[in-house]
């Protein structure tokens, strides 16, 4: 959904933009890895910009061993050390980005140039070319193409009608999608309603959960003095589309939002706030919405997997994999040392493997995470897909008949920082289908 920029923030760390002096400034304690890694990044950035290389080469060092594999700092270490005449650090940090199956042109870094130039730095920029290369598209096939501007965030199968069901951002609804792809309306106009987000279905309880906030493409436009939509989850009926319930977000939160949406096998909703980092859940029979985790922790969780236990596996965009115990207990999932898993936006369960949907790199990808037997570990990293006309900020999906089925082309790219569209008539949003290969031989 709505991330942070994390393909921004490696230009404009390995470029040196945007990045203003700072003071040192000392730990806090209690410090979450996030926090000490945003400190120490700044750190870093601040102390190459007024010349102290090997101080911003110890900053960014410790902020990695925070928050391990940040393509952005991965970039500066590499420039920092180039700038400071050691050319084998600096090779070593572009390794590792090429190996993480990253593409984006280091050649745009002054200072990298002539070292991706050089026999030495002949294999990387193979191997970033290699990555390049597209994955997957044999086994990508399109489901439907909606037309309009409408900004399609999330999708559901709803089994008992055969149909699927998409919420868009800009539409501010929910459309009903055939399986022959025709398109209808059908969560009728609310002028008060923002964006559409997340989406998770209930077929048992016969109820579409949805959750709304003000989003740029959905606000644009709107009058300066209108009154402010608040998020919120939103209990939906399967056979009707009325709204019969609205639950608020709970107080205390300074940043409030209310994005990616999961259900719990006992009925539990959990509802992620991309912009101030709580989770929120609604326990069955509950009225009100609760705070599972408070702010701090998690920079902007998107996509979610409920176990059975009441955790949650997490993506945060700004960070990577968690998981988030029933107790609001959070811990870090371990990852291969070339794995890079910010910019996820959908998670979704596979069983022993996760599928992570990842618009926040370049590529742009589809991977699967095999998982320990304890889901507290992520064994091996895989891209199913990458670098396919058809996949352009991808969001969310599920697995349909041993296929994931997602939202392939969102529009995201259609609009920009503001709301406003780039183009009066943006391609139109793709529901595809991913067919899933077997799981290779340890």
């Amino acid at each position: 959904m709505i991330g942070i920029g994390v393909l921004g923030a490696v230009f404009a760390l390995g470029l040196g933009v945007g990045a203003a002096p700072a003071q040192t400034t000392t730990a806090v304690a209690g410090e979450t890895d996030l926090a000490a890694f945003r400190r120490l990044r700044t750190e870093g950035m601040a102390a190459r910009q007024a010349g102290d290389l090997a101080q911003a080469e110890r900053s960014l060092a410790a902020a990695e061993r925070h928050l391990p594999n940040h393509p952005g700092v991965i970039v500066l270490r590499a420039r920092i050390a180039a700038e400071d005449d050691r050319p084998d650090d600096a090779i070593r940090q572009l390794e590792l980005y090429a190996a993480a199956g990253l593409t984006a042109d280091l050649t745009q870094v002054t200072a990298l140039a002539p070292l991706l130039a050089s026999p030495a730095g002949a294999s990387i920029s193979e191997a970033q070319r290699a990555n390049g290369e597209p994955v997957g598209a044999a086994a990508l096939g399109e489901i439907a193409a909606i037309p309009g501007s409408g900004l399609v965030e999330a999708i559901v199968r709803d089994p008992a009608n055969g149909r699927w069901l998409v919420s868009q951002v800009r539409g501010r609804t929910i459309l009903a999608l055939s399986d022959d792809g025709t398109v209808t309306p059908w969560l009728a106009d609310d002028p008060e309603r923002s964006a559409v987000v997340g989406l998770a279905i209930d077929p048992a309880r016969g109820v579409l959960w949805a959750a709304t906030m003000a989003l740029p493409p959905a606000t644009h436009g709107r009058l300066a003095d209108a009154a402010p939509v608040e998020p919120a989850l939103l209990r939906i009926d399967l056979d009707t589309a009325a709204v019969v319930q609205r639950y608020a977000l709970p107080d205390g939160a300074t940043e409030r939002g209310a994005g990616d949406v999961a259900l719990g096998p006992d009925g539990t909703v959990y509802v992620a706030n991309p912009v101030g980092g709580d989770l929120f859940r609604l326990r069955p029979a509950a009225e009100a919405l609760e705070v599972m985790r408070a702010p701090g922790v998690l920079g902007s969780p998107q996509g979610m997997v409920a176990g059975d236990d009441g955790a949650l596996i997490v993506a945060d965009y700004s960070s990577g994999i968690w998981r988030v115990g029933a107790d609001g207990s959070t811990q870090r999932l371990a990852a291969p040392s070339d794995a890079v898993l910010i910019g996820v936006d959908g998670l979704i369960d596979g069983g022993d493997a996760l599928y992570a949907i990842q618009n926040g790199t370049a590529p742009q990808r589809v991977l699967r995470l095999t998982l320990s037997a304890g889901r507290d570990r992520i064994e091996a990293t895989e891209v199913l897909a990458a670098n396919l006309p058809r996949i352009d900020e991808p969001t969310t999906g599920l697995i349909h008949e041993g296929d994931l089925v997602f939202v392939s082309r969102s529009q995201w790219s259609a609009f920009d920082g503001e709301g406003a569209l780039r183009e009066p008539e943006p391609a139109p949003a793709l529901i595809s289908r991913l067919r899933l290969p077997p799981r290779s031989a340890p």
